[in-house]
């Protein structure tokens, strides 16, 4: 509209509150994603060994199937500690692959396309950005690990005859707070692999190869150095080891890693996957000539 025409008007509306802007991000981003036909079937195929762990509760808690298939082990039926472990160890694999898939063209679509600045220029901060763009996976990874934890742990109680959800009650605390740890470490990640790397092809090499190259290294080093702390190198080992704790159950194996050594892996890629998304993520870019 020409301004001479002094024909336009400012905004009179109702204006939404601050700190839930930085999800407008969030919003437009899950409709990009679910539009993928491929997304979505792999996102349902993440959640099919939900129902198969839940089929395992209906059998361990049914003696009428166990008689049925002549099944007569009540260790192979007992439900604990190590039930849940698996469960979350395996969605944990899964949420890996739907980040590969998911997280590259969360960050490098707004620099290739120069939308970052357009979002800074207005009263949105670098910070905001993030948190907009963090909450697109922890949304997505939450359903995958401890949102069906929880069904499971609560199924688990209604369907036992003994008062057993009272006595396991305390699982929910490490059920949430191990998966929130693994979603954050995926989510800083794969938002530091998107923002460097443009290709998309790239960028899930890039996430794919900072959970499994050091992996092999720290298996080399534990073979030539006969020693166990190549461990801290396999992200995936360390998760087991927060799971471990978190369940109170004894790691398996000898030569076992403090938990401190594990929670320090887990600060030190965070903070580096930090740094790089900061050393991106800038309001305008300096061109010399």
């Amino acid at each position: 509209m020409a301004v001479y025409k002094r024909s336009y008007q400012p905004y009179r509306g109702l204006l939404t509150r601050r700190w839930p802007r930085c999800f407008v991000l969030t919003r437009y981003a899950w409709r990009e994603l679910f539009a993928s036909r491929f997304f979505l079937g792999f996102f349902i195929a993440c959640l099919v060994p939900v129902l198969g762990f839940a089929g395992f509760l209906f059998a361990a808690n049914s003696q009428l199937l166990q008689l049925l298939f002549a099944i007569g082990s009540k260790r192979i039926f007992s439900i604990g500690t190590g039930f849940f472990t698996a469960f979350l160890e395996l969605q944990a694999g899964l949420a890996f692959l739907l980040t590969c898939w998911a997280g590259p063209r969360l960050v490098s679509g707004d620099l290739t396309n120069g939308a970052l600045p357009l979002f800074l220029s207005r009263p949105f901060s670098r910070a905001e950005y993030v948190i907009g763009k963090f909450a697109v996976l922890t949304g997505l990874l939450s359903w995958l690990t401890w949102i069906p934890a929880l069904l499971l742990l609560f199924l688990q109680g209604g369907l036992s005859s003994q008062p057993w959800l009272g006595a396991h009650l305390w699982m929910v605390a490490p059920i949430v707070w191990c998966s929130l740890v693994w979603i954050g470490l995926l989510s800083l990640v794969a938002l530091a692999a998107s923002a460097w790397v443009r290709w998309r092809i790239i960028a899930i090499a890039a996430i794919f190869a900072t959970f499994t190259i050091p992996a092999g290294f720290g298996g080399v080093m534990n073979a030539v150095l006969r020693t166990n702390w190549g461990h801290l190198l396999d992200l995936f080992y360390v998760f087991h080891m927060i799971l471990t704790a978190g369940f109170r159950a004894p790691m398996t194996g000898t030569g076992a890693l403090p938990q401190s050594a594990g929670w320090g892996m887990v600060a030190l890629v965070s903070v580096v996957s930090l740094e790089l998304l900061q050393a991106r993520l800038r309001g305008a870019e300096v061109v010399r000539g």
